[in-house]
This record gives C-alpha cells, sequence and structure tokens, in this order.
C-alpha cells in the first residue's frame, strides 16, 4: 500500500461541501493522489448517496456515492442550524481547496480564508439565459451539439449514457483547481474556480462547430461521416475502421483479397458509397468467429479494430489482470484501477467510501483556528501556468487537446511535428475537400487551413523536427533541456526506440515530467493496439450501454473519448507538476485512456460487478425517469428531448403540453407505470412536439419547470445566444484561414484567467525563433537543417 506521504498531493487538505457529481468527482481525483479529503454532508446525507444505481447489498447504498467517495471522510454539518457559520468557517481556515455547492458563495471562503482556491461546478453557470434551466444529462447532451451525431436517421438521436458530461466538468474542475494551486505560489492567494457542465459538454464535441464557421457546412446522419462500421460475432460487436491506406491489409486479413478487384470497393470514395454492402460481406465472413481472436488478428495487420466489451466482461479482461486494474479495497468491495499511473508517486489504495458522519482526517476535532494573516494584494494576473513550457509531440485530438488545456492555462506549448509524417488532422495525406476549409477554399497551403488542425492547437507554437534524424532528435534533446513537460501519444515504446524515453530525458532535465497517452497503457496483452476515439469507447464498455433496444452498440461522434483523453492527461500533468512544485522531482507519467475514461461510467461497471447482470439497451430510456427521450419537432430531423424525472416534473409536464388529465390517467399515476406504458407516453408527447420549434418548446417546457432542451446541430451552436454570452468563443486571426470566432474551454479562473490569444500555427511558421531563441542555433545551422531535411516549413514530397 502507498503511503499517503508518498502520493502526490500529500500536504493538501480539501472540503467537498458539493452534492453533484461533477463536483464529487473532482474531489474524488484529490483524494486518489494523497489529499485529506473531507466531505461535510447534511444530518440526512449527501444527495448523491441516494443516487442512482443503487446497491443492493444491505446497507441500500449507492454505487455511484461509492464510486465518487473514496479516500474520502465525511463530516455531518447542518449548514443551518446554531453554530454552523462558526464550525464551517473552522473548516474552511485549514483548507486549501474548497469544492462548493450551488448557491454558496465563494466570497465566503475568500472571508474565512484568502489563500484556499474555491470550486464550483454547476450545470449552466450562475448567470445567462439557461441560469434557470434544469440539467440532467440528456440534456447536456442535446445541447452540446454532440447528440445530434448519435443514432440512425430517422430514428431519434441518442444521448449516450450516465453522467459522463457531469464528470467531465469534475475533470475539468480538478484541472482548474490544480492550476489555481500552481498559481497560488506566485501570488500568495487563492481564487475562485468555476465550471459549466453545458459548455464541457459542447468543448467535448467533434470539432464541427468550426467547420461550419469555416464553410458553412450543414452534417447530416444520413451520411457516412467516418470509416467505420459494426458486425457481429458469436454474440459480440466488433468496431472495424478501415483507413484507406489500410484497405489491402483488412482485406488480406480477413481472407477477402476478392475485394479489392470489386468495382464497388476498389476505390475510397466508391467504397464509401458502397459501404453498406461492404460490411454485410464482411458480416458474412466473421459471423462464427471469435470477436476477441478477430480484432487480435486484425490489429496484427494495423487494422484497427475492437470489440464492444459489455460491463461484465471488463471484469473478466485478461489485459486488465495482468496490468492489476482492479482494486480490492480493505473491506474487500472493488474499486476501479488509477486513471493514471506515475512513476514517483503512484495512487495509494483508496480507503472505501465513508460512512456518514466517519471523520477520517479528524477535521470535526478542529479547534477554532485562528485568523489568517492578510495577504498582500496582488496585480499579477498572468495565467496560472505562465513560465511554463511544454513540449507536444502529438497528432490528431487526444494528445493535442492535453496542450491545448496546458496553452489555454498559459504555457508555452510547441507543437513538434515532422516534415514527413504530418499531423493527420492537418489532412495533408487526403484530397482536398472543400467543406474543410475556409469558405470552401484549400489554398495553396491546405494543410495549415484544415478545421479539425485548428481547433485543437490554439495557443501554440509549431516547430518541424524530423526525429528519424540524429540531428533533429538532438535538436528536441536541446528543448527538453529547458522545457518542464514533454507530451507523447505515440504508440508505447516509441519514445524509447527513438533514444528519447523517459531515463534519457531526466539525464538532460532531472524535472522533466514526461507524459504518454497510451489507449490500453504500456504493457499488456492490448498494448500494442492501435485506437481511435470510437473504438476505445467499445473497449470501456461505453458503447455496450448505448444504442437502440433492436440494434447495435452505438458510439457517442465520431470520436468522443479523444478529448477525454486529453483531458486526463492534462489533469496527470498538473498533478505531477503539483508534486514537483512540493519536491522539486519530475516523472513519468502514463494515461491509458481507456482506462482512465473507465470511471466515467465506474457506478455501472460497480453495479454490473455485484449483481453479474449487465445493462440492456433501450434508446434514451432510463429506468430512473420517464418520459426520458428525444420527440421528433418541426423540421427534417430536428428533435426535442424531455425527461421529468420525478411526480413534480411530470405534473408540469402534463400542465406545459396542455394535457393536465394525462397526470390522472391510470396508465401513468407512477414512474413504473410511465415505464411500462412508455410508448402510449411518448406517442402523446411526439404529438404534441413534431409541429412547433424544438427551441420553442424547450423554453417553455424549462419554464414550465420540466428538463429539455432542443438537440442542437453546429449550426444552432454558431448561432447560440447563451454559448455567446458565456464567452465560449473567441475570435482569433490565423495569417492563412483569417479570422473567425473558436470555441474555447470551460475552465474560469477568478484571478488568473486563462484564454485564446493565438490562432493556430501554420506548418513549421516558429521553427527557427524556436531553435535560435531556446536551443542557440545561428542561421547558418538553421540553413543547413534545412537542406538536409531535418526542418521545413512545408511538408516535404510524400509526407
Amino acid at each position: 500500500m502507498t503511503e499517503t506521504a508518498d502520493c502526490a498531493l500529500a500536504d493538501l487538505r480539501v472540503v467537498d461541501l458539493s452534492d453533484s457529481i461533477g463536483g464529487q468527482y473532482c474531489a474524488r481525483l484529490f483524494a486518489d493522489h494523497g489529499a485529506e479529503v473531507t466531505l461535510l454532508e447534511p444530518p440526512g446525507g449527501s444527495l448523491v448517496r441516494s443516487a442512482p444505481p443503487l446497491s443492493t447489498t444491505s446497507d441500500g447504498g449507492s454505487f455511484l456515492f461509492a464510486h465518487l467517495n473514496l479516500g474520502k471522510g465525511s463530516i455531518v454539518l447542518d449548514r443551518d442550524g446554531p453554530g454552523a457559520a462558526s464550525r464551517l468557517s473552522t473548516l474552511l481556515r485549514a483548507a486549501d481547496v474548497a469544492i462548493l455547492p450551488a448557491g454558496f458563495e465563494p466570497e465566503a471562503v475568500r472571508a474565512a480564508n484568502p489563500a484556499c482556491v474555491s470550486v464550483s461546478v454547476q450545470a449552466f453557470g450562475g448567470d445567462g439565459p439557461l441560469a434557470g434551466w434544469k440539467g440532467p444529462e440528456i440534456v447536456l447532451q442535446a445541447l452540446s451539439g454532440m447528440m445530434v451525431n448519435n443514432g440512425a436517421f430517422g430514428r431519434e438521436p441518442l444521448y449516450g449514457c450516465g453522467h459522463r458530461a457531469s464528470f467531465a466538468a469534475g475533470l475539468a474542475a480538478y484541472i482548474g483547481a490544480t492550476a489555481a494551486l500552481l498559481a497560488r505560489t506566485r501570488t500568495g492567494r487563492g481564487q475562485h474556480v468555476s465550471v459549466a457542465e453545458a459548455e464541457t459538454a459542447a468543448a467535448m464535441g467533434f470539432p464541427y462547430l468550426v467547420q461550419h464557421i469555416y464553410s458553412g457546412v450543414r452534417r447530416s446522419r444520413a451520411d457516412q461521416n467516418i470509416p467505420a462500421g459494426q458486425v457481429l460475432c458469436r454474440g459480440s460487436w466488433v468496431c472495424i475502421w478501415i483507413y484507406n491506406h489500410r484497405w489491402s491489409a483488412l482485406c488480406a486479413a480477413l481472407d477477402l483479397g476478392d475485394l479489392e478487384r470489386d468495382p464497388r470497393f476498389a476505390e475510397p470514395a466508391t467504397r464509401r458509397d458502397n459501404w453498406t454492402a461492404l460490411f454485410e460481406i464482411i458480416q458474412a465472413r466473421v459471423a462464427d468467429r471469435d470477436a476477441d481472436e478477430l480484432v487480435a488478428r486484425l490489429q496484427r495487420a494495423e487494422v484497427i479494430a475492437a470489440k464492444a466489451e459489455r460491463l461484465t466482461e471488463t471484469l473478466a479482461s485478461a489485459h486488465l489482470k495482468e496490468r492489476g486494474y482492479w482494486q480490492r479495497l480493505p473491506d474487500g468491495s472493488l474499486a476501479l484501477g488509477p486513471p493514471y499511473r506515475f512513476s514517483r508517486t503512484p495512487r495509494r489504495v483508496p480507503a472505501p467510501p465513508p460512512k456518514l458522519g466517519e471523520d477520517r482526517h479528524g477535521l470535526a476535532s478542529l479547534a477554532e483556528a485562528p485568523s489568517q494573516p492578510p495577504v498582500p494584494a496582488t496585480t499579477d494576473r498572468a495565467a496560472p501556468l505562465a513560465g511554463l513550457r511544454v513540449l507536444e509531440l502529438t497528432t490528431a485530438w487526444a494528445g493535442p487537446m492535453s496542450g491545448r488545456v496546458l496553452g489555454f492555462l498559459g504555457a508555452d506549448v510547441i507543437h513538434v511535428e515532422s516534415p514527413n509524417r504530418v499531423n493527420s488532422w492537418r489532412l495533408n495525406k487526403e484530397t482536398p475537400n472543400p467543406i474543410n476549409f475556409p469558405n470552401g477554399e484549400p489554398g495553396e497551403r491546405p494543410f495549415d487551413r484544415s478545421f479539425l488542425f485548428n481547433s485543437q492547437n490554439i495557443n501554440k507554437r509549431s516547430c518541424i523536427l524530423d526525429l528519424k534524424t540524429e540531428r533533429g532528435r538532438e535538436l528536441l534533446r536541446g528543448l527538453v533541456a529547458v522545457s518542464d513537460v514533454l507530451i507523447c501519444n505515440f504508440r508505447p515504446g516509441t519514445l524509447d526506440r527513438l533514444g528519447l524515453g523517459y531515463e534519457r530525458l531526466r539525464a538532460i532535465k532531472p524535472d522533466i515530467v514526461v507524459a504518454e497517452l497510451p489507449a490500453f497503457g504500456g504493457v499488456g496483452p492490448m498494448s500494442r493496439f492501435a485506437a481511435l476515439g470510437p473504438t476505445m469507447e467499445m473497449a470501456t464498455g461505453m458503447a455496450s450501454l448505448v444504442g437502440y433496444r433492436d440494434g447495435q452498440p452505438e458510439t457517442t461522434g465520431p470520436s468522443y473519448l479523444d478529448p477525454i483523453g486529453g483531458f486526463n492527461a492534462a489533469s496527470a500533468i498538473l498533478t505531477a507538476l503539483l508534486h514537483r512544485q512540493r519536491t522539486g522531482e519530475g516523472q513519468y507519467v502514463e494515461i491509458p485512456q481507456v482506462e482512465a475514461a473507465m470511471h466515467f461510467i465506474g457506478a455501472d461497471i460497480l453495479a454490473a460487478a455485484e449483481t453479474g447482470r449487465d445493462p440492456e439497451r433501450d434508446g434514451n430510456r432510463s429506468p430512473w425517469a420517464a418520459p426520458h427521450d428525444a420527440f421528433p419537432a418541426a423540421g427534417e430531423d430536428e428533435w426535442l428531448v424531455v425527461a421529468a424525472r420525478d411526480e413534480d416534473e411530470w405534473h408540469a409536464l402534463c400542465e406545459a403540453i396542455g394535457q393536465p388529465e394525462l397526470a390522472r390517467d391510470p396508465r401513468f399515476a407512477t414512474l413504473a407505470d410511465r415505464r411500462a406504458n412508455e410508448d402510449a407516453l411518448s406517442a402523446i408527447i411526439a404529438a404534441w412536439s413534431r409541429t412547433r420549434s424544438k427551441h420553442e418548446a424547450a423554453s417553455h417546457l424549462q419554464r414550465c419547470g420540466v428538463p429539455a432542451a432542443p438537440v442542437r446541430t453546429a449550426e444552432d451552436l454558431a448561432h447560440s445566444d447563451d454559448l455567446a454570452r458565456s464567452g465560449f468563443f473567441t475570435w482569433l486571426e490565423h495569417p492563412d484561414a483569417g479570422r473567425h470566432p473558436y470555441p474555447t474551454l470551460p475552465i474560469r479562473l477568478s484571478l488568473t484567467p486563462g484564454g485564446q490569444f493565438r490562432a493556430a500555427p501554420v506548418f513549421g511558421g516558429d521553427t527557427r525563433v524556436v531553435l535560435r531563441d531556446l536551443v542557440g542555433l545561428d542561421e547558418r545551422a538553421l540553413e543547413a537543417a534545412r537542406e538536409a531535411g531535418v526542418i521545413a516549413d512545408a511538408p516535404l514530397p510524400g509526407a
């Protein structure tokens, strides 16, 4: 067992007053890394104690509460009772971080302890057009622009599963809080961190919003948007991703060599036109195969594939067992393994969730704390990571998102690119499709105008280095000597093969933090498997929870787990930097993206482990609410989500749609009745909604106290009043793409705010400045490197 003193955050004390999933997950991450975290609960206990899914064990507790509150203590505090204000003030004076509930003013924390960082996670923030809205998960996903991508054209879009927007917001809040703690050393002051779940959900969306801003394109679920499909093998579904350059390898792996000569599939364009026919052929070939064997065979051929793991299957995974992922707590109960792995500060084995009033850290016995000495006023509003330098050896989305988060918080992020293996999101390999570029024009340098790359590399500098040459590696080592963090999302072992592994880098810079983002971790039977967001979603078990009752598992948008991986990586890096700030020690950090993302459905996994049963897919319907679905609105493929979680919301819905008599209809008298007659109920609501604007209908229902939202498209987001007024967009001038608004990140710091200040870099636009100023190259050396192909200002031929 790792002692608390050996953990990254062993010197911190956190008071968790929150009663939300996002707040308690934020605090849980502090507990994972050694902080003393105490949950302050009302006399009846936190609302999350009774939140579904509920336990079937004797204590009748909630798996969600258990998952969110490992390692914490509990103090019962009636905030309206006598002496509560003084008691709370004493607890805050002893805290480094306070996680606040809705309605708790951060000024109260500042008055008690100016050095304390306060954190709030709310559905829509404290003000703005949607401040009074109700925001369960289905509402947040509908508003995010993500839900519109999910499910079959002509059927209701799918919101997903669980409480993933809330977990993502809790992760964002932890990122903001750790950044604020790093800034506290410089400023001497705490500050308030606020995160809105709705903005977080929007930030997780695939950047179709930027594509629409660039070119006005309107996407449809009727389009074949990603080169992937699913097949059913002996009772298990497998997702296969078919890149054009792996087409021959796929045909060989499946013994379907004749397909290469079939005119329907010979070229990428015709193959896409005949996608359904292609997967019918593949389905016939693999129907009797074992899913795990098929995935392994495809992966050996370097074809990306993954099985849709059922939750009970994750518990038996040979890969996770070999990695020692599952943990048994001192009371014998099961817990998920660490989301990140640190070389110096491993996660401690957590204590079980606390019983009500189980004060494990002695906070209840604190004597009245003396008043804090006055903190000198500071005018230092520099971003929290100002002065930090990050080298980013990444491609696509997850790795660049982690660097984007650090850049948003003020770090100098240098995106290191190869002259001959270009970031895939620059779309350098593809025939330019006008919809991917501003005004539909690829221009002379389309790799500088791609909406994908330009959406995720804001605030960064581009430095081109061919790391397959000794000179390129030498120059990178020079950059390492003056940097704090290196991020890499190449396949496991790539850095070591280049002679740039952690041990070599720490010899150059002893306090360097090196972070890698392998999909399945650096060791284990699946460690070499390639992955993308959809296949990682299959591997976590999430996809097994999403889909129509009569259909296959579904993934969320084109690549939902990539931004989650980026946020997890930023979180892990900031944790390591806090440890470095205290000890002077750097370390190696591994972020296994699948394992980290499993925490977002941790409660469902624990429930499956306890019961031995897997949940059944049922569209958007929920055991805990009825109605809980998407309903047709006026217009083609336009939808409105509606949820009624309790009797008050159900009665309000009946009044809002002008049918109060439904509340007295015996078919709908209780939640169980409404669930049993949900088809009839859905038909009634759909008859009301289908002639109405989704925006007007949602606003009307929310005014009546009913959770509802329009299922927004990229175009809706671009013209959204609530996002515009919240500061979600930043106008930036790109030297080639022009001036456009770009979505920002949902993390708000009151004293040292981050922000977006510079558009994504053009290819190699900063190479000479970076190598001259940081490594000391003169013009002769720079020109020699260019002539040798080590550096470049455009992709080399054949890149």
